[in-house]
């Protein structure tokens, strides 16, 4: 017994000095956005914001705050309602009629077979776009007010096509506090950017909550009616157009702009699951290696406690970094060990999803 937990914990040490030299490299060679004013940049295009919502009267208005704060003349924001039942249109409303000239309001028709309702709204919202540059983002998103001025002079720098960002953590309950980090962190790990970033690499990864594109490229791609029935159409969109060889980069945007994605335990379960589940296209093999290695390396170790404190501690210090990384709060990384537990739990979920070929919605 003493020879295998030996073992045990001589790979999980192996394997936690891996990641964590994964880290630093990423650290090292993933681009990050940097802080810049309008006034310090070259002259810039005009960007239109496509925002899609449905049942957002908690999110929708900061958002809308933080991009009206922009320093930033030459730009648009169209919001496109998907049947909301709570109060999202009449906060709609107030901003529409306060800021005419900023501000559009759509409402989606219903939505046809065949398409995502997020899909859907945004694909009727992008016709009405203006801007040389659309720039997708999510209501559960904040914005400080030079993130376009930012990322536009970071996208025209290095003459990109299309611009994906991570974001800053935003997490004030437990359970955020507790899974969002690792649940960002475990993303990053198994969709390495800089092989997304390698033109030569079939690894793609998108974050719908900021994925910004030139508009000519948009369309010459099919727009979102290209990938109408994708669950993760930030994925999707980059897969295409790193196909056809225009210019990708995903890069940390936590400098300019942050998200709060999930409220509670029951919607961080739910929203990670679709997640996972379309990330790994939907195959259970792939879903299951993924909650046992979660499971196996994040959360057995500490049951044997004392056992390999060092190994323990490595863990800790890993899972450390990767909040400070995101923007967390670092001191819930002492509750890693959970974290791996429920996230193997979600994992392990969405695998059985995929064996049984369940669909899940947007909302």
């Amino acid at each position: 017994m003493g020879n295998l937990l030996f073992s045990f914990y001589l790979l999980t040490a192996l394997v936690w000095l891996a990641r964590a030299w994964r880290a630093l490299r990423a650290l090292k060679e993933t681009p990050t956005v940097e802080m810049r004013s309008s006034g310090s940049a070259q002259p810039l295009p005009s960007v239109s914001v496509l925002i899609p919502v449905k049942n957002e009267e908690d999110n929708i208005g900061n958002c809308l705050e933080g991009l009206l704060r922009q320093d930033f003349p030459a730009l648009e924001i169209i919001v496109t309602n998907d049947h909301s039942t709570d109060r999202t249109p009449e906060i709609l409303s107030e901003y529409s009629r306060s800021h005419p000239e900023r501000v559009k309001i759509l409402n989606a028709p219903p939505v046809p077979p065949g398409w995502t309702g997020k899909n859907w709204a945004l694909a009727h919202g992008a016709p009405h776009a203006q801007g040389e540059w659309l720039l997708f983002t999510d209501a559960d998103t904040r914005h400080e007010p030079q993130m376009i001025a930012s990322v536009l002079a970071h996208a025209q720098g290095k003459n990109l096509d299309l611009l994906t960002l991570t974001p800053r953590c935003l997490a004030e309950g437990f359970w955020e506090k507790t899974l969002q980090p690792a649940a960002m962190a475990f993303l990053g790990l198994w969709f390495p950017f800089a092989k997304v970033n390698d033109p030569d690499s079939p690894v793609v990864f998108g974050n719908g909550q900021f994925l910004m594109i030139r508009k000519k490229v948009y369309e010459s791609l099919g727009g979102h009616e290209k990938v109408k029935g994708e669950f993760l159409e930030d994925f999707a969109l980059v897969r295409l157009a790193k196909a056809a060889r225009f210019r990708i980069e995903c890069a940390f945007g936590t400098k300019i702009f942050g998200t709060r994605m999930y409220r509670s335990l029951r919607g961080i379960w739910l929203g990670w699951r679709r997640i996972y589940l379309h990330a790994f296209e939907k195959n259970p093999a792939r879903l299951l290696a993924k909650a046992l290695s979660v499971f196996a390396f994040s959360t057995l170790p500490f049951f044997f406690f004392p056992a390999g404190l060092s190994v323990l501690f490595l863990i800790v210090l890993v899972a450390w970094k990767a909040s400070e990384i995101v923007g967390a709060p670092r001191g819930y990384s002492l509750l890693h060990p959970l974290a791996g537990f429920i996230l193997a739990g979600i994992l392990a979920d969405a695998a059985w999803h995929a064996l049984q070929k369940k669909e899940v919605k947007w909302r």
